[in-house]
């Protein structure tokens, strides 16, 4: 293993879910050895004005790393901005980062996956990120690798390279010929049918979302992401505290995997099955999430 990525962790005004989210960091194995950056945003409305406050209290005392470096921005940003902005600045100085959003639980074998797989895949440019997330799909008896590749990235718990980052068009600049052209988004739903839609709804001003512009330029370049067979990471945002999630993203909810012990893939080849799992999951569920959201919209 080389040099350890550094962690950044965004957080804003929810100081359980960000203790809980720190003290399962702390528990892995590579805590100790790991720069953490914590990105606090400023709020929004008066009202958030004294649960930010409160995050930052808690942050500005966390210890159990190599060290950490807390950011607060002096004027809200939101989520987008502050990850873009944020992921960018690490990018510069460090060339990969793994993310975490301030309601994500890691299992203490997260840290080794994340900069283990890092290192392996690095060189392989038909790899856009890593997660260490995995859907509970059910994954064929007869495959034995600990990891698969698939169309779509995830945001909670993440991590990719400066040289993919630095590619991203955040403008999605040729979105007039893209919602025009049958192919590309037929491509771009090959890892959900809730990818054009939430595209078209951010593109609407609608929403505003770093992750579906993250991949819809990992559809763009035809690259793929690394999922763990076994989630290292489990999500406690779905009781509605967050960021474009309700409560219907429970069904997303998996057991930590407490194990090290896993194999990375040197031929990239995409399994039919697990992606056919994959896309049934999520055209079931997180179609019916878009919905509830975007009860007015109009294609």
């Amino acid at each position: 293993m080389g040099e350890l990525a550094p962690v950044a962790l965004f957080v804003y005004n929810r100081v359980d879910h960000t203790v809980k989210t720190i003290k399962h960091l702390q528990e892995n194995f590579l805590a100790k050895e790991t720069v953490l950056y914590i990105f606090s945003d400023a709020a929004k409305r008066p009202e958030q004005e004294g649960e930010v406050l409160k995050v930052r209290e808690f942050i500005s005392n966390v210890e159990g790393f190599k060290e950490v470096k807390v950011i607060q921005a002096e004027t809200n940003k939101g989520l987008a901005e502050s990850i873009i902005s944020g992921v960018s600045e690490l990018m510069a100085e460090h060339g990969r980062v793994i993310v975490l959003e301030d309601d994500i639980l890691t299992s203490p074998s997260f840290l080794n996956f994340m900069n283990d797989a890092l290192d392996f895949y690095e060189e392989k440019n038909e790899i856009w990120a890593i997660s260490g997330y995995n859907f509970p799909i059910e994954i064929p008896e007869s495959y034995r690798a600990s990891v698969y590749f698939a169309y779509r990235s995830s945001s909670w718990g993440w991590a990719t390279w400066r040289n993919r980052w630095s590619t991203i068009d955040w403008e999605i600049k040729d979105y007039e010929l893209y919602r025009r052209n049958i192919r590309k988004i037929s491509h771009f739903c090959k890892g959900g049918t809730d990818l054009d839609k939430m595209l078209r709804y951010h593109m609407k001003g609608k929403i505003d979302s770093w992750a579906i512009r993250w991949c819809y330029n990992q559809s763009f370049q035809n690259r793929y992401t690394v999922y763990p067979v076994e989630s290292y990471v489990m999500n406690i945002g779905t009781d509605g505290s967050g960021t474009h999630c309700d409560p219907s993203s429970a069904r997303f909810n998996v057991r930590l995997n407490g194990g090290s012990n896993y194999k990375f893939e040197d031929n990239i080849e995409l399994n039919p099955i697990i992606l056919r799992r994959l896309k049934k999951i999520l055209d079931r569920s997180i179609i019916r999430k878009v919905k509830n959201k975007i009860k007015h919209y109009v294609r």
